[in-house]
């Protein structure tokens, strides 16, 4: 029987490769603590945990957006840019 160890902590490099593979998805900041979530309009779920300097690295990507307004006062969220 396997145990869920919950999310795993990844480099910002990997989390770019999971957002581009995953267009629903989304970088999420709350005060220290940053996750990707596999649903941009979901962001309380984790699929994915970085580091805060792996965070910044990765919100520095000009391949992510920030989006504004989100329903969580306090938290940030970032997207992939659709390319046209």
């Amino acid at each position: 029987m396997s145990v869920d160890a919950g999310p795993r902590t990844v480099g910002a490099e990997y989390a770019i490769e999971y957002l581009q593979e995953h267009p629903e998805a989304g970088l999420c900041c709350e005060d220290r603590r940053c996750w990707i979530t596999p649903n941009a309009n979901e962001t309380d779920r984790q699929a994915l945990l970085l580091e805060a300097i792996e965070a910044e690295r990765l919100k520095d990507d000009p391949r992510l957006r920030l989006v504004s307004g989100i329903a969580h006062a306090g938290r940030s969220l970032w997207v992939v840019r659709r390319m046209t």
